[in-house]
């Protein structure tokens, strides 16, 4: 004869796990009735990342409950699962990844004028143009000023430009890659 549980999936609902156990016909029964009874007696709890009770667990519960196996304690839970919590590996990496998306032009010219705060034109700034520029205020890391004595634009770093340098810096490690 083969097992029922057998053909379960490794996390399976109440109703399959009943189906299984009872059978269909008292299955209704089974979960409502007979679950919180064994709950209590070290049945295995819904695992909420999975939404279903541990097959392999509910197999060893049975074991251990005819007497199959001597001395076997189902492990419980130690505490609350905090899913909201859980940030996987990829997630925090995005999470220090540059946000911006500027080209290598904008970036060295961000870069410039967070190393020297007192530049305020394009004109001070290696390689850059007021495009250049523009495209930064485009994206939130500059902003634009009034023109100064000579009638040129200025402009300031915000502190999402600030931001986005420390981000790019974190996310290579401190090397210029410009």
């Amino acid at each position: 004869m083969t097992d029922p549980l057998s053909k379960l999936p490794l996390f399976a609902t109440d109703r399959e796990i009943a189906i299984a156990v009872v059978g269909k016909e008292r299955a209704s029964m089974y979960v409502k009735a007979a679950i919180p009874i064994l709950e209590r007696h070290g049945f295995p709890k819904i695992d909420p990342l999975h939404d279903g009770r541990p097959v392999l667990l509910v197999r060893r519960f049975y074991n251990g409950y005819l007497g199959i196996t001597a001395g076997f304690q189902v492990a419980r839970p130690d505490g609350e699962d905090k899913l909201g919590e859980w940030k996987g590996r990829r997630q925090r990496r995005n999470e220090r990844k540059p946000q911006l998306g500027l080209n290598t032009r904008c970036l060295g010219a961000l870069r410039y004028m967070v190393e020297h705060p007192d530049v305020r034109t394009s004109a001070e700034i290696p390689g850059a143009t007021d495009f250049t520029l523009q495209e930064l205020a485009a994206k939130g890391a500059v902003k634009e000023g009034r023109k100064d004595a000579q009638g040129d634009r200025t402009w300031t770093v915000t502190d999402a430009g600030q931001e986005e340098m420390a981000r790019v810096n974190d996310w290579h490690g401190g090397k210029r890659r410009l």
